[in-house]
């Protein structure tokens, strides 16, 4: 791959993302992606193998915000249970929020199996960052767990669900437009099971 000018690579994902706002993923090719970058197709090229590694590129940058806006959340609550709680909200509330880049994030881009670990380890920035609140309220005995990383996976990918179900409008339809209820009730139901008190 080439040099990496930081203003077309910059470009290229916005623009990419833009057009993901617009279409499904196998609607897009790098032709079109080149020409809304005002570059050819093999510009594109020098810099992304595939469009799947670009739309990888995009989820990357998507999840570093949400990670961004996690952490956030955290640093403002005052004890560590409290920190879990607000990075969990946080959470939820960004995908209610952008329900299509969630979507995108959380599904619709395929995984990166073909990184080497340490390149896919980045795409659990989340991931890794409810894993060290958690252990923080473990270490303060406000919270047990055996395996804080299984315990986060659990609950992030287990609110996806119930985030998923009312974007795509199969929950209760009471909860279509508030969906406060339903996720509250998953969230106090694992922490429930992770919180001493």
């Amino acid at each position: 791959m080439r040099n990496a000018n930081p203003e077309l690579v910059s470009s290229i994902k916005k623009r990419t993302l833009e057009l993901l706002m617009e279409k499904e993923l196998e609607e897009i090719g790098m032709r079109e992606i080149a020409k809304k970058c005002g570059v050819s197709a093999t510009a594109i090229y020098h810099y992304y193998r595939d469009k799947d590694c670009l739309f990888q590129a995009i989820s990357l940058d998507c999840l570093n915000q949400i990670n961004s806006v996690i952490e956030a959340a955290a640093e403002k609550a005052a004890s560590s249970k409290e920190k879990v709680l607000a990075a969990i909200r946080a959470f939820r509330n960004w995908s209610l929020k952008n329900p299509r880049v969630a979507s995108l994030v959380m599904e619709k881009i395929k995984s990166a199996v073909n990184l080497p670990p340490e390149e896919t380890e980045k795409f659990y920035v989340c991931n890794r960052t409810g894993e060290k609140l958690l252990e923080l309220c473990i270490a303060e005995g406000a919270a047990r767990s055996e395996n804080p990383r299984l315990d986060v996976g659990v609950l992030v990918f287990g609110l996806w669900g119930c985030l998923q179900s009312v974007i795509s409008r199969k929950s209760e339809v009471e909860y279509w437009e508030n969906s406060e209820p339903f996720t509250e009730r998953f969230i106090s139901m694992w922490a429930e099971n992770i919180f001493v008190n």
